[in-house]
């Protein structure tokens, strides 16, 4: 496996304030960045959670904020809601909406509500132009559909935590979207994903922890953070096949480029 500790990086997608106790945001950015970090997304998954983003960002001034639903609190969604979202959306270091998008793995929240509270965060996002960052799971078909027949912001977002096969990764590239790749990479089981890396434009690639889940190899069972994202980029690098320091470049300009980070 390739070292990828020297190089340059942003974690397109971190939840900071999901970290478990003994886990401090400052500490945990600092070990980070001792390995190459520059900047970090927290991501926002309700309302609650969309605060705590936008308050660490004004707290650490390499992290930035996005504001959404994730498709899993679909349910919360009212006018109110959307409201308070778009609200939100204003404020300062905001770079994307999301998490939203469409999770049909459980039968609750219903297909309806979750294509209902999409639909408004779209809406938000075009008002915005605000890049989407999209949870898609077992609901690519309609996913794609939906994003299909939409308006969409300048920068149409990013699918996080991509774990689709070629035809969906064809279909997102198409829309204009970027995809980002997880820890999942690292997996003994994700052949066939990391085939798909070799299959997708450098430049539509973006790295993420997804912390504290989803630890990359040689991690796996501990809580994730983003000083192992050298790990996951480490795989990247391999399949695509090309230069560590181009690889690691175009992912860190990528990122800066749809979120507008300086």
């Amino acid at each position: 496996m390739t070292n990828a500790t020297a190089f340059s990086f942003i974690d397109s997608h971190a939840h900071l304030n999901l970290l478990p106790e003994g886990y401090e945001s400052d500490k945990t950015l600092l070990r980070a960045m001792d390995l190459g970090l520059e900047a970090l997304v927290n991501v926002g998954t309700d309302i609650e959670r969309s605060r705590e983003s936008i308050e660490l960002a004004r707290k650490f001034g390499n992290v930035f904020a996005t504001v959404g639903l994730h498709p899993g609190e679909a349910h919360h969604w009212s006018d109110e809601l959307e409201t308070e979202l778009d609200r939100l959306a204003s404020s300062e270091k905001v770079v994307a909406i999301g998490e939203t998008g469409l999770d049909f793995a459980w039968p609750e929240p219903s297909r309806e509500i979750q294509l209902e509270a999409l639909s408004g965060q779209i809406r938000i996002a075009v008002k915005h132009d605000l890049p989407l960052v999209i949870h898609a799971r077992d609901a690519f078909t309609d996913l794609f559909r939906i994003l299909k027949n939409s308006p969409l912001p300048s920068r149409p977002g990013v699918f996080h935590c991509f774990t689709g096969d070629l035809d969906a990764a064809k279909k997102a590239l198409d829309l204009g979207f970027y995809l980002s790749f997880s820890g999942i990479i690292t997996f003994k089981n994700a052949g066939e994903l990391r085939d798909v890396i070799a299959s997708v434009p450098i430049d539509r690639i973006l790295v993420e922890t997804d912390c504290p889940y989803l630890a990359p190899v040689p991690h796996r069972g501990k809580t994730n953070e983003p000083a192992f994202i050298p790990d996951t980029l480490s795989v990247l690098v391999e399949k695509t096949a090309l230069p560590g320091d181009l690889v690691s470049r175009t992912i860190l300009k990528n990122t800066k480029d749809l979120f507008k980070i300086p």
